[in-house]
């Protein structure tokens, strides 16, 4: 997997470029706010289709109705356009002309590593439980589609509650339960594979202490039916469903001890890498090659150990782009960012292994 182009119009407050990446690392250097992060961002978007803001017209630029990416992806000896237009509440995806849906993306195609990760540590269960599902629903479709009919569930089934329809519950309770039981299952055995993964790169980062990762589950398969039941006149109360794999935590423990209670930032910083290299690995497990990694600021809050750590697995993989206030080093190619522009630097720019358009 390669991303060979990026285009942006309009998006946050990067100009109209076309950047022509190489493989191997592309180093992107400058001081904060000069789009760096937003240039990683719009990547991962137009490689993936999934964004985490809470609302699309987030990242479209100011003064604009409309954003666009696009992403020309090299897979197996061909090209595919990736695009990615952004409006007001609505987001379409194309592949070479023809309309998808994001599941419909090359599932393997990259990892965003961010300082931001740390929240997967310390922040509440609900961050570690989205990045668990998103890794998973990428692992496998159809995860990701009984998720989606899960959710839905979960919300029909608190509507319901909210206006007091306890008769209509055991017909809720049967479609729940057979969505929920596959869900529990599938975190069950993927969780065998990334808790391996990442314990290795844990070690691999310096750690002392052994990283563990558990399911702290509301209920369990076989009794997921009975406790829907007993726990029905406090849902009531609420009008909420407060059983099932919507309500559980991916726990992360540094020996003994929750990381989220007792680790250091530092701690937890290397528990959030280890947690991005497992994703990786286990991408490249599933789809037979490495995804893009995408990392930004690649020495924040990270010792000088930890960022050669990151600096080796960006030179591991096919490609990869990383940012810092400071030049990346053993770039095979650099790009100094300004006010949304990137400009490229060094030998190989002059030659022309990058190009930038407007």
């Amino acid at each position: 997997m390669q991303l060979s182009a990026l285009s942006t119009l309009n998006y946050r407050n990067l100009a109209p470029d076309t950047l022509t990446f190489p493989a191997g690392v592309t180093g992107v250097f400058g001081e904060n706010g000069a789009g760096k992060t937003n240039l990683l961002e719009a990547a991962y978007l137009a490689l993936t289709g999934l964004t985490d803001v809470t609302r699309l017209e987030q990242l479209v630029q100011s003064g604009e109705k409309e954003a666009y990416v696009r992403a020309d992806v090299q897979q197996g000896g061909s090209l595919s356009i990736q695009e990615v237009g952004l409006g007001r509440g609505r987001r379409q995806l194309k592949v070479d002309g023809v309309r998808v849906r994001a599941g419909d993306l090359p599932r393997g195609s990259a990892v965003w590593i961010r300082p931001e990760d740390s929240e997967l540590v310390f922040g509440p269960p609900a961050g570690r439980r989205a990045y668990l599902d998103a890794l998973l629903s990428r692992l496998s479709a159809r995860y990701g589609q009984q998720l989606a009919r899960y959710e839905r569930t979960v919300s029909q089934r608190n509507a319901a509650l909210r206006a007091g329809e306890d008769w209509a519950m055991h017909v809720w309770d049967e479609a729940l339960v057979g969505l929920g039981t596959d869900i529990m299952l599938f975190r069950r055995r993927a969780l065998t594979r990334l808790s391996e993964l990442a314990a290795e790169a844990n070690a691999g980062l310096g750690s002392r202490k052994p990283l563990g990762l558990t399911l702290q589950e509301s209920t369990a398969p076989e009794t997921y039916g009975a406790d829907l039941k007993g726990r029905r006149a406090e849902e009531l109360a609420r009008g909420a469903t407060v059983t099932g794999p919507h309500r559980d935590d991916l726990v992360l423990r540094l020996g003994d001890f929750p990381a989220s209670e007792y680790a250091s930032r530092g701690e937890g910083r290397t528990v959030a890498l280890a947690l991005r290299r497992a994703e990786l690995e286990l991408l490249a497990e599933r789809f037979g090659e490495k995804p893009v990694l995408l990392i930004d600021d690649f020495s924040a809050e990270l010792d000088p150990g930890r960022r050669l750590f990151l600096l080796d697995l960006a030179a591991s993989v096919p490609q990869a782009v990383v940012t810092g206030t400071e030049r990346v080093p053993g770039s095979a190619l650099t790009l100094r960012a300004h006010a949304g522009r990137f400009t490229p630097e060094g030998e190989r720019a002059a030659v022309g292994a990058l190009e930038v358009t407007a």
